[in-house]
């Protein structure tokens, strides 16, 4: 039996942790060849030994400039030519509006919404050549409803713009461009919020929100994100998918 990603070339940003390593673990164990990026060299190494499609290490900080040029030269390089993106990395400082520094703000617009759209660019051409696709990694923060997340909520919320935008330009390419959007989901990113908030209390606070009444995992993110990286979703373009539990039903 075919596996769903036999032959085909991936990217995943923001591979070291979290959603990121679940989807390069997902996109691997479906026939996949994955080229992991993120800042953390000794963490992706440790990734890879894991997988078995000959993975490729690619460290980049997207917070600098040149990063992206740098990903891709090497990405292409290794593979010629690329079927699948995973926007994945992001940063998030839950910082009140009242507070916001301009360096915080442009810090966050520049990782979670620039560099990714600097990254479906410059893979335009080789995502056009093999009709792939792009997933998009969002948030519920983009609804608004969050607390203290105003720049990450409007990065995120241009991410899904941006999503339908590549969408419907790129539909005549062949090329099809999806997002998901996760809400409460255990990863790393929230160690800084239980340390400065108490983990027993943000546990418990937020998941009252939750009609599922538990956080969501990683590798249920990923399920989604490999979904529309599939051909089962071939007929599916310009979608941000909420995989929250239901929180953001109402």
């Amino acid at each position: 039996m075919t596996s769903p990603f036999d032959q085909k070339r991936a990217l995943v940003t923001g591979a070291s942790r979290g959603i990121g390593e679940a989807v390069a673990r997902q996109l691997d164990a479906g026939g996949a060849r994955v080229a992991l990026v993120a800042r953390s060299t000794d963490r992706l190494h440790a990734i890879a030994a894991d997988l078995k499609n000959d993975p490729i290490v690619i460290t980049a900080d997207l917070s600098e400039d040149g990063s992206v040029d740098a990903i891709v030269s090497a990405a292409l390089d290794a593979f010629d030519g690329l079927d699948i993106l995973v926007n994945n990395a992001a940063v998030e400082r839950n910082q009140p509006a009242s507070k916001a520094t301009g360096e915080a703000i442009d810090q966050t617009l520049f990782v979670n919404l620039r560099q990714a759209f600097l990254l479906a660019a410059r893979f335009a051409k080789p995502l056009f050549a093999t009709q792939g696709n792009i997933v998009n990694v969002s948030s519920t923060a983009s609804t608004g409803a969050g607390g203290a997340q105003g720049a990450y909520a409007a990065s995120k919320g241009g991410l899904n713009t941006l999503t339908k935008n590549l969408a419907n330009e790129w539909a005549n390419k062949g090329v099809r461009v999806n997002g998901v959007a996760p809400g409460l989901v255990d990863t790393e990113m929230w160690e800084s919020t239980f340390e400065r908030l108490g983990e027993e209390q943000v546990r418990e606070g937020f998941v009252k929100r939750v009609p599922l009444l538990r956080w969501g995992t990683a590798e249920e993110i990923a399920n989604v994100v490999c979904f529309l990286a599939s051909d089962a979703a071939s007929y599916v373009t310009g979608q941000t998918i909420k995989v929250d539990g239901g929180m953001t039903n109402n």
